[in-house]
């Protein structure tokens, strides 16, 4: 996603949470810190079109740190080869341009980050997990414009995956869900999400396939 013509006759895309904090054109109240061992929900909004939250920061050993944006095909992003949740890697010791921020590719076999980002509804790309530094990231279903994610620990990130993609085939098989009755039950597995009880919000969501 740094390749600089995506499409002929197209912009390159727009630029990454790294550099527009840097330029201070995110201010620290549109950055969501969460520490390595912690579990927190987020919803963010697409990079291009801002919102009240724009990017995740997770402090590492050593003046690291992951930045997570949700980079959507809008406005400066138009042009984007792929789209959903990207994790940066910040070293600020390396001179720029020498990989100071560097993408953790979802698909290293895609050519030129076609498939970079990790989205829920791409098998082996649904989940990234650091164990050493004890973080694993979850992208999550969309609310209106704005993508949810999970920051937690690798040992909590399978039940945690597990009750989402349940999540996911709930909205996927009952898009109308106030006809079916489905409404207050994806709502209620939601909000047990997000309380992040993930194992009763997995056995609902399975009663509820079940149905």
């Amino acid at each position: 996603m740094s390749e600089h013509f995506v499409k002929r006759d197209e912009p390159p895309p727009g630029l990454s949470s790294f550099t527009k904090i840097r330029l201070g054109w995110i201010s620290p109240e549109q950055v969501l810190l969460v520490k390595p061992g912690e579990t927190a929900f987020a919803l963010l909004a697409p990079l291009s079109k801002g919102g009240k939250m724009l990017s995740v920061k997770i402090p590492l050993k050593g003046n690291h740190y992951y930045l997570v944006e949700n980079r959507q095909p809008i406005g400066f992003d138009r042009a984007l080869p792929d789209s959903g949740l990207l994790i940066l890697k910040v070293d600020p010791e390396v001179p720029e341009g020498y990989g100071t921020s560097k993408i953790m590719n979802a698909d290293k076999n895609a050519p030129h980050f076609s498939r970079a980002t990790f989205r829920l509804d791409r098998d082996k790309r649904n989940l990234f997990v650091d164990k050493k530094a004890n973080i694993a990231v979850i992208p999550l279903w969309a609310e209106g414009e704005e993508q949810g994610i999970l920051i937690t620990t690798p040992e909590k990130s399978a039940d945690a995956l597990k009750a989402a993609l349940t999540i996911q085939e709930l909205k996927r098989r009952y898009p109308d869900p106030g006809r079916r009755g489905k409404h207050q039950l994806i709502e209620d597995c939601v909000a047990s999400f997000k309380r992040l009880d993930f194992q009763a919000c997995y056995q609902m969501a399975q009663r509820g396939l079940k149905d």
